[in-house]
């Protein structure tokens, strides 16, 4: 997707995966190699900052939970200003930014103000996770559809939960492991049968990923206790049971290659 280029600035949104950087795209690549001004989001990869240009202008906008850097705000507005001058601007995100990126907001900025733009898509989080535990996200015959809920504000939202009631798929959870309580009693509360496993992965796609397994009603009681400071996703189906099996495993470094069983020659 993009826009028609002129000869003023542009702005190019790349996403730069969950976190490791071989798992960026080329073409993202190539924007950042090119870059003359970066404004880049926090769950990268520090060695991302070796692809960034030396004459390139870095600006660290990133946002976590209650530690906003720059308010969405201040972000376009410096996309905008940046591209006026006739920069090459690269909005670096991690993940998937069509995935609880805020990308339609800054979009929306751009299109607003004339500023031409292209959208890099990346490997999202949620499918790299589900990589790293070997299992896929969609099963003939148990699995049709996934749900993806943004795990910070759906406790809020009551909408949100519109047909969860016996929903026969796969549900992943972004941003809602300091949370599993009171979203396991939620799930259950709505339809979801308290015996359905439910599994808590850090770190998607780094050597350090863990994962911590359990059912919803074990979940509703004891929570899930993580295991390091790295970002977490929670997978709620079952196609994760068969990980009930192996508790609280670290995950081998195999995991990256999805379904494999053992080291390809």
């Amino acid at each position: 997707m993009s826009s028609n280029k002129t000869e003023q600035g542009f702005v190019s949104f790349v996403s730069g995966g969950p976190g490791p950087i071989d798992l960026l795209t080329l073409r993202g690549k190539s924007r950042i190699e090119s870059a003359d001004v970066i404004l880049y989001d926090a769950l990268l990869d520090p060695s991302f900052l070796e692809l960034f240009p030396e004459n390139a202008h870095i600006l660290y906008v990133g946002k976590r939970s209650k530690e906003h850097y720059r308010t969405q705000t201040e972000i376009n507005s410096l996309l905008v200003q940046y591209a006026n001058q006739g920069k090459r601007v690269v909005r670096l995100k991690g993940g998937d930014a069509s995935i609880f990126g805020r990308l339609s907001e800054e979009i929306q900025t751009l299109e607003s103000n004339r500023v031409p733009y292209e959208v890099i898509p990346g490997v999202s989080s949620v499918t790299t996770g589900a990589s790293d535990l070997g299992i896929s996200l969609t099963v003939r015959g148990l699995s049709r559809q996934i749900i993806i809920l943004d795990g910070h504000t759906i406790l809020e939202e009551e909408r949100s939960w519109m047909g969860m009631e016996n929903f026969p798929g796969t549900i992943v959870i972004l941003m809602g492991s300091q949370k599993t309580k009171e979203l396991a009693e939620r799930l259950i509360r709505k339809g979801v049968s308290p015996s359905t496993p439910i599994v808590l992965l850090e770190n998607a796609g780094s050597p350090r990923v863990t994962y911590t397994v359990s059912t919803l009603d074990k979940t509703q009681s004891q929570g899930l206790e993580k295991q390091t400071n790295g970002p977490g996703i929670l997978y709620v189906g079952e196609v994760v049971r068969p990980l009930l099996l192996g508790e609280n495993k670290k995950l081998e470094s195999i995991s990256f290659l999805p379904f494999f069983s053992e080291p390809m020659e």
